[in-house]
């Protein structure tokens, strides 16, 4: 491990695992709040603006992810910025994407290949998609090559970070399971509707994303306070490594 990893996992280590753990549990907790508030208690036209385009839950999840930014571009020297550029730019197309970016300025969705095969796109369109494309494509690479082993590795040993990580992972996945669950099953002759649950299982999980990677970020960057009580002996340090 190199001085810069080295550097990056002393700072982790300002409060014990507790704490980022009763993060963790309470952020389960609100989620499952997020989800049983509109079925359980709001009339018709709330339940409809609570996930529509620029509700709270959108304006929410896309503020999260500002906020892990934030946190790494405020904590992390210029160096390790340029080092590892590919979190925040991955962190930035995240929160585009949760306010529909990806395909608002071009015919279709730069993620579908309508874009790219329809006659009807311009060429210009093709390129600039393309190119987003492939500039995420090489910064999830370089989020696999560079952080996959240590993030086994902290997850093999019950860090913090790691932990978060999987979690926000985890709603990922999960949303996507939800989402695409009706086309998925078509060609087994299965037919689902899409009902207003799945939609707000599928929105709360989006935002959980955030929430997780935000405590993530604050366990690999312990605040001052943190720092201050491990000097003074009040704080066991759990001496994570690095998963990035």
């Amino acid at each position: 491990m190199g001085e810069t990893d080295m550097a990056w996992s002393e700072r982790k280590t300002g409060y014990g695992k507790g704490h980022y753990f009763n993060q963790m549990g309470l952020a389960l907790l609100v989620l499952v709040f997020l989800i049983a508030l509109p079925l359980a208690f709001f009339p018709e036209d709330i339940r409809k603006f609570y996930l529509s385009e620029g509700g709270p839950i959108e304006v929410f999840s896309a503020a999260g992810y500002l906020i892990v930014v934030a946190t790494l571009v405020r904590e992390m020297s210029y160096r390790d910025l340029l080092k590892r550029w590919y979190l925040v730019a991955i962190l930035i197309a995240m929160c585009l994407r949760e306010l529909d970016f990806h395909a608002h300025f071009t015919t279709h969705n730069i993620t579908k290949t309508t874009l790219y095969i329809s006659p009807d796109v311009p060429l210009l369109e093709k390129l600039i998609g393309a190119t987003v494309v492939i500039a995420l494509g090489i910064a999830f690479y370089l989020l696999l090559k560079n952080g996959f082993r240590s993030f086994v590795h902290g997850l093999r040993h019950g860090e913090a970070t790691a932990v978060a990580i999987a979690a926000a992972v985890g709603c990922a996945v999960l949303s996507k399971v939800i989402d695409g669950a009706p086309s998925n099953l078509t060609f087994l002759s299965i037919q689902l509707t899409r009902i207003y649950t799945s939609t707000v299982f599928e929105e709360i999980l989006e935002l959980g994303i955030p929430i997780f990677l935000a405590i993530a970020a604050f366990s690999a960057f312990p605040t001052q306070d943190g720092l201050t009580k491990r000097a003074s002996g009040q704080i066991t340090p759990n001496n994570p490594r690095s998963v990035t």
